[in-house]
């Protein structure tokens, strides 16, 4: 690596000191945390409740009273290099790759030189954990847990059910290390990381161990060392992903080979052994008659019925009708995405190849590349929805404009879930009608897209005679307000008059009272 990426990774360190400082002091203030470590904070809160750890296989976690202060009675040999099983600190070894061809050993994982530990396979599970055991042996570190795994898992978060498994055992359990291969296994988010290791170290007493060594961030040296081996971690997947999205966009459209593109073949057509298309006779009728009967009706799901019906149940094969629409292949223009060649040496994203047009004119029919256009224009007009220069009504507005309970009493749950168990999503604005000079958000099932009629998986929120309601049951309130105000002031007027005649009979029984002292 050039100096340059060193001091560049250096200075990132630095400025990464102070963030980490802060955060293992928030992160043994038992009243919570700062908002910037709210998403690891709420991570290690919601595990923490959860399912208890795997119970160790060998040994008894729970170390003797006696052993805790360094000033025992004196009963131990004198010089003795012997340490009890027990007496050992407690490590957990963490495996992560993030592929299925990773998961296990492949041809650069078979050198078995126990001696040199930098050959083992960084991409196997199984020689991360060869190799931490044999650091953990090294270090005399007892090891009672299986390994936590996580296979084909990214690390760029921490949605792992491995990583949430060993956060819950080291709350839960005496341990006293975590044995990473490096410090990316953990994760490829630097801060996230950072301060991951940093709660663990500070709440759960853990401290990080690589074939490195001990890696304390609670310690300058340890601290600075994480923290530039996970910004280089963070940078150099960076590099991975641009490159191997160059690699994908380069050998599409120079190589011609479609699962770069997509990793399913379209309708219409057959993979070919160099990894291109060509058509499929059969399916090129399927095809055509998608476009004739979409443009006809411009309806999904009416679309796709017709279809099954027509050739057979199975015949689109898990096929949407919306993407086969939207398939630039059948006018053979096949191309990917064009922010894929940003940043690339590709002024192009299509590949022109007219053997793979299927919506070329034919004696007989009315299916032409035009009609791929009709399709696409009827599509983007579905697709629009009725802009306003005002922000759409959302559900906070509707309770200031309306009130909490009307809201709630006058409309269907407002987390809006289809009647197919799925939930709905926002799909555009629309006029809420009626009297209310209100734009408010459409939504639709995206499960039933295709299966059902446009009415039966798309609705808007809330409809209009929810919205009437609302306004009813806040007139309602309003009224019975007034009322209540009405006569909390008869009330009070009523107290009051009584508190006078009281007053008034007093000084009548004091001056009765006078009057007999008097006599």
């Amino acid at each position: 690596m050039s100096r340059r990426s060193l001091g560049y990774l250096s200075n990132l360190g630095q400025g990464l000191k102070a963030y980490i400082d802060f955060s293992l002091d928030s992160a043994t203030n038992e009243n919570g945390s700062n908002d910037d470590q709210k998403d690891l904070t709420s991570f290690a809160n919601k595990t923490a409740d959860t399912t208890p750890p795997k119970k160790p296989e060998t040994g008894d976690p729970d170390k003797s009273d006696d052993t805790e202060d360094g000033d025992d009675d004196g009963d131990d040999t004198d010089g003795s290099d012997t340490v009890d099983e027990d007496d050992r600190p407690v490590g957990v070894i963490y495996a992560r790759v993030s592929s299925e061809g990773q998961t296990e050993d492949d041809e650069d994982s078979d050198d078995n030189d126990d001696n040199d530990d930098d050959n083992v396979d960084s991409g196997s599970i199984e020689g991360q954990i060869k190799q931490l055991r044999k650091v953990a042996d090294k270090r005399g570190i007892r090891l009672p847990h299986d390994p936590f795994i996580d296979k084909a898992k990214t690390g760029q978060n921490f949605d792992r059910e491995g990583i949430k498994h060993l956060f819950r055992t080291a709350q839960k359990t005496d341990t006293d290390h975590l044995l990473v291969e490096k410090v990316d296994r953990v994760g490829r988010n630097a801060a996230e990381t950072l301060y991951f290791i940093s709660v663990l170290q500070s709440e759960c007493g853990v401290t990080l161990v690589t074939p490195s060594g001990e890696q304390d961030v609670g310690e300058n040296e340890g601290l600075m060392h994480t923290t530039l081996m996970s910004l280089m971690a963070e940078i150099q997947n960076d590099l991975r992903i641009t490159k191997a999205k160059k690699e994908r966009v380069r050998r599409f459209l120079e190589k011609n080979n479609w699962k770069c593109s997509s990793p399913r073949v379209p309708l219409g057509y057959t993979e070919t052994d160099d990894g291109w298309l060509t058509v499929d006779p059969d399916e090129k009728k399927v095809v055509r008659e998608i476009f004739r009967k979409f443009t006809e009706c411009e309806v999904y799901a009416e679309t796709r019925r017709h279809i099954e019906s027509k050739f057979d149940s199975d015949t689109l094969n898990g096929h949407r009708v919306k993407t086969v629409l939207q398939q630039e292949a059948y006018i053979g223009k096949p191309q990917i995405p064009e922010e894929w060649i940003e940043d690339t040496s590709f002024d192009d994203n299509v590949v022109d190849d007219p053997e793979l047009n299927l919506l070329e004119t034919e004696d007989g029919d009315s299916v032409s590349e035009a009609t791929f256009d009709e399709a696409q224009a009827i599509i983007e007009r579905k697709n629009q929805t009725d802009d306003s220069d005002e922000e759409p009504y959302r559900l906070t507005d509707f309770v200031d404009e309306f009130g909490l309970f009307p809201t709630v009493e006058a409309s269907a749950p407002a987390r809006l879930i289809h009647y197919c168990g799925e939930p709905m999503v926002k799909a555009g604005q629309v006029g809420l009608g009626g009297k209310f000079d209100i734009t408010t958000h459409r939504y639709m099932c995206p499960s039933c897209e295709e299966t059902e009629d446009p009415s039966d998986y798309y609705r808007k929120w809330p409809k209009q005679h929810e919205a009437e309601k609302m306004d009813l049951i806040r007139e309602i309130l309003e009224s019975a307000e007034s009322v209540y105000d009405s006569v909390a002031e008869a009330a009070a007027a009523i107290r009051n008059r009584d508190a006078e005649d009281s007053d008034e009979e007093e000084s009548d029984i004091d001056d009765e009272e006078t009057e007999n002292d008097d006599e």
